[in-house]
């Protein structure tokens, strides 16, 4: 093995082992949160915009970045589908002429975040008490008093912001979020 293909399956271990510690600590921590709290879930398999029932809605922020979606008795937040394929894209690109075990760990380590990459967070539309919109911000307001905002950053250059929705689409939300409380008979 040549030194310059050692460097590179060191590199990869070493990717691979942070990737590792950070998806311990992740599950751990998680663990410890939500050991007395069953409210927020996460969910891998969300539908797409044009698969969603009748009453169902899904808005994105105004830069395209992050969607909410209503689907069935859940909201659903996460990136958005053209994110999700972005950055799918970008990792593909980014494929090298990797041979031997550097191959192996980086294919792992690509399976893994593509497989991940569209986790969207999960919350129960009974759960919820009201949703507010205020400054371009979604937040759910829970039964048990708890608060959680349905945006993540966005990226200006070096800069992060608050992703925003727009004044129409999250009035469009909040109508579709209340009249599934109604059908769900959750005050």
């Amino acid at each position: 093995m040549e030194i310059q293909e050692r460097k590179r399956v060191i590199f990869w271990i070493r990717i691979a082992l942070i990737l590792g510690t950070i998806v311990f600590a992740v599950s751990w921590i998680g663990g410890k949160v939500s050991s007395g709290v069953r409210k927020v879930h996460v969910q891998r398999d969300v539908p797409a915009a044009a698969a969603l029932g009748p009453g169902d809605v899904q808005i994105l922020t105004t830069d395209g970045q992050m969607d909410a979606t209503l689907s069935g008795d859940k909201i659903l937040v996460g990136l958005s589908p053209a994110m999700v394929a972005k950055i799918k894209d970008e990792m593909n690109k980014k494929s090298g002429g990797d041979s031997g075990l550097g191959a192996v760990i980086a294919g792992a380590v690509k399976s893994s975040v593509a497989s991940a990459i569209g986790t969207h967070i999960s919350y129960n539309v009974r759960d919820v008490k009201e949703i507010q919109y205020k400054n371009g911000q979604l937040t759910l307001h829970m039964n048990d008093g708890d608060t959680h905002g349905l945006q993540g950053d966005s990226k200006n250059g070096n800069k992060k912001e608050p992703a925003e929705y727009s004044k129409d689409d999250a009035a469009r939300f909040i109508d579709a979020v209340m009249a599934r409380k109604k059908e769900l008979g959750t005050p």
